[in-house]
């Protein structure tokens, strides 16, 4: 499967804007933008920045597929997040910036990683027994727990499991569970995430990406 625009993966940016930062932009004009650079129909200022930063990620992603999957490379997928997300693009958080992230679980922080930690994650996602699928949405799991950089890390996430699904040629894209006209599908993508956070119950939320967020890629 060869990719070879950004639109190739507008249901990935689309979701993950509207499901993790509240994009109000509706999907045509977010692939009108992605299709032409057209912000006619841009929301705000804020979605433009979103959304020039996921199509920035979601080309990165396709100029470097098939390359290594390592704490290199998903440092510089979370480098391409310049105007919408972490104050210094690709740089891991450090301890003593106390970065968390609140659910409705509970203010989950995670250990700060060092470039050896990331990468033994990283390793051990690779290494699961599973099929490749299954591999993308550990690795998923994993990166937004560990929550590696300042700001933009389940952005970084996706994109790195979707950089492993097209790298190996799948044919199927992960998504962010979403429904315009049921929001119940978001928000049990949310709480099962916030649970796979603050308690490692990582298969139902794994489960219900594998049921609600696995798409065909575009021409398959």
């Amino acid at each position: 499967m060869s990719y070879t625009a950004v639109t190739d993966l507008a249901a990935v940016i689309y979701s993950s804007g509207k499901v993790f930062d509240g994009l109000q932009t509706g999907r045509l004009d977010t692939e009108t933008f992605l299709r032409s650079g057209s912000i006619e129909g841009i929301a705000s200022r804020a979605d433009l920045a979103l959304l020039e930063d996921l199509r920035d990620v979601a080309a990165f992603v396709l100029t470097s597929a098939g390359d290594p999957i390592d704490a290199d490379y998903v440092r510089k997928v979370n480098a391409q997040i310049t105007r919408s997300g972490p104050l210094h693009p690709g740089e891991l958080r450090t301890a003593s910036q106390n970065i968390g992230v609140r659910t409705r679980h509970g203010r989950h922080t995670p250990v700060a990683l060092t470039p050896v930690a990331l990468q033994s994650l990283i390793d051990t996602a690779l290494r699961r027994p599973d099929d490749t699928i299954d591999r993308a949405i550990g690795m998923f799991i994993d990166l937004a727990r560990a929550q590696p950089f300042e700001d933009g890390n389940k952005r970084t996430a996706l994109f790195v499991a979707n950089s492993l699904l097209i790298g190996a040629d799948t044919g199927v894209l992960l998504t962010i569970p979403f429904d315009e006209d049921e929001p119940s599908v978001a928000d049990t993508f949310n709480d099962l995430l916030a649970r796979a956070y603050l308690h490692r119950e990582d298969r139902p939320a794994a489960e219900y990406l594998r049921a609600h967020g696995i798409v065909a890629a575009p021409g398959r």
